[in-house]
């Protein structure tokens, strides 16, 4: 009997959630930067060499997806689990060394080995580390490849550099065979960086920026729109055959007794009859498992349904409505990540009574992520006295032909405006002068430089004077404010008006 129409969106709905979401080793931009990569974890490997790097690009841009791409295929073709330790760390979780030197025990699984042993430094910690993995009459060590996401926050100025100096030490020194790959979105990162860490570091850069050199075939080049069309194509098509459990298992090949996967040439005779566009909108078996999903489930689509979606998904692609919301979706971002969002909310939506998905549902979910500026939502989250103290500065500087201002200035026009209006509440002063540098944290006030050098980011008037009388310049433009003010919910009428008032 055949399955109700309700059983087939859910499962459809499911499988999409996977691919937008969780399917982070699916990666086919930046050939070159990806076999860089591919090549450096490949030799540390097989080889035993040491290396270090640092993968650098905007947020949204694959550098994660990259990697992980890159350990997916090596697992594929070498015994990765048995020959290498994949060790991950994050800036934004491992703020200090000792809580890094857990994390880093607990996933060489050597948590019995360290025990009560107390340690004197974080060098020694780490080097009966390595001694316990160490094996063998030449004393051989398991080859390691450390992944830092956030690389920048592991040598913010606030915090030693410890962590990456004994890292970078050992791949220099060639003590144990380690691969070290950061990740961050600064380009200026190697400034932050110490004398020790910088003279120990390969200084090899690896860098990965969105829509580059993004070939078709050997003469045409795609246009970051066209990329994008082909995103959604491939991220909302379903595989035809997904109940084929060859298909299904396509990514994971059989271990043989030894323990060592089949060779690649093996792989591809077992894949030779699979249909391209299978292989090409299928999620490997890896991401489902981790994700726990029954795979046999899957089993249950019917393909004449899955054959009506994938020409829906065709047509959604070369609509025009479609066309120009992706067109303005580039305009406003590049993050691959704001896009993945877009189409979870879409695929979201799916339900027996709108089976399919309307170009007007796209148009408006794109619509509702990228058309309110965040400087709006910023000055919109500001309480009402910060947002009086934005607009004070606002009229001053109009006053004054754009001269900059300091707090006793910003002060003396809201304390006007405060005791012209009985209903506005009596701030203590040293409340509006946290007000007041709560704005510049957020940026909405920016110090004024006294050079125009990009590069002399010390030579502020903030370095010199009392911070009262630090100048400042409002750095968000007068159309986001007045869009601000025009928006923002249950605010008072008097501020409404003083800031409609022209300034005389």
């Amino acid at each position: 009997m055949k399955n109700t129409l309700s059983t087939q969106i859910k499962l459809i709905r499911t499988y999409l959630k996977i691919k937008i979401l969780e399917d982070n080793v699916s990666f086919k931009e930046h050939a070159q930067e990806r076999s860089h990569v591919y090549d450096l974890i490949k030799r540390v490997v097989s080889d035993g060499e040491s290396h270090s790097a640092l993968i650098i690009g905007p947020r949204g841009c694959g550098k994660t997806s990259l990697l992980n791409s890159v350990l997916h295929q090596l697992a594929n073709e070498l015994d990765l689990e048995n020959d290498s330790l994949i060790i991950k760390l994050n800036g934004l979780l491992h703020q200090d060394d000792k809580v890094a030197l857990k994390s880093i025990t607990a996933q060489m699984q050597l948590e019995n080995a360290v025990g009560d042993r107390v340690f004197g430094t974080f060098a020694e910690n780490l080097s009966f580390l390595l001694s316990c993995l160490q094996s063998g009459v030449d004393r051989s060590c398991k080859s390691m490849v450390f992944i830092l996401e956030e690389f920048d926050l592991f040598c913010h100025s606030g915090r030693t550099q410890t962590l990456l100096y004994n890292l970078f030490d050992i791949t220099h020194n060639k003590q144990a065979p380690m691969c070290v790959l950061g990740v961050t979105n600064r380009l200026d990162v190697m400034e932050m960086l110490e004398k020790r860490v910088k003279s120990r570091f390969s200084h090899r850069h690896i860098f990965v920026f969105p829509n580059e050199n993004i070939e078709s075939g050997s003469d045409n080049i795609k246009t970051p729109l066209t990329a994008l069309q082909e995103r959604l194509l491939q991220l909302l098509s379903m595989p035809l055959s997904i109940a084929n459990k060859s298909v299904i298992n396509k990514d994971t090949p059989r271990r043989r007794k030894g323990g060592r996967r089949k060779s690649i040439a093996n792989v591809e005779e077992m894949d030779v009859d699979i249909n391209d566009e299978t292989i090409q909108y299928a999620v490997p078996t890896e991401v489902l498992a981790k994700c726990r999903t029954n795979i046999q489930q899957f089993q249950e689509l019917d393909p004449n349904f899955l054959e009506d979606w994938n020409s829906h998904i065709k047509s959604l692609v070369e609509d025009q409505r479609v066309i120009d919301t992706l067109e303005k979706l580039c305009y406003y971002t590049v993050n691959e990540q704001i896009f993945r969002n877009v189409l979870y909310q879409v695929v979201s939506q799916l339900c027996p009574t709108k089976p399919y998905i309307e170009a007007t549902d796209f148009q408006t979910i794109v619509d509702n992520t990228v058309a309110p500026e965040h400087r709006v939502k910023l000055i919109q989250s500001l309480s009402i006295l910060e947002l009086s103290l934005v607009i004070a500065m606002k009229h001053g500087m109009e006053i004054f032909d754009g001269q900059p201002m300091n707090f006793e200035m910003v002060l003396h026009r809201y304390t006007k405006f405060a005791n012209a209006n009985s209903s506005t509440q009596t701030v203590p002063r040293p409340v509006i002068l946290k007000a007041f540098e709560h704005l510049q944290e957020l940026e909405i006030i920016m110090p004024v430089r006294t050079t125009d050098s990009i590069y002399s980011t010390g030579d502020t008037t903030t370095s010199r004077v009392q911070k009262e009388y630090k100048l400042y310049t409002l750095a968000v433009p007068d159309e986001d404010l007045k869009e601000a003010v025009k928006t923002f919910k249950a605010l008072p009428t008097e501020i409404n008006h003083w800031f409609n008032n022209s300034v005389v």
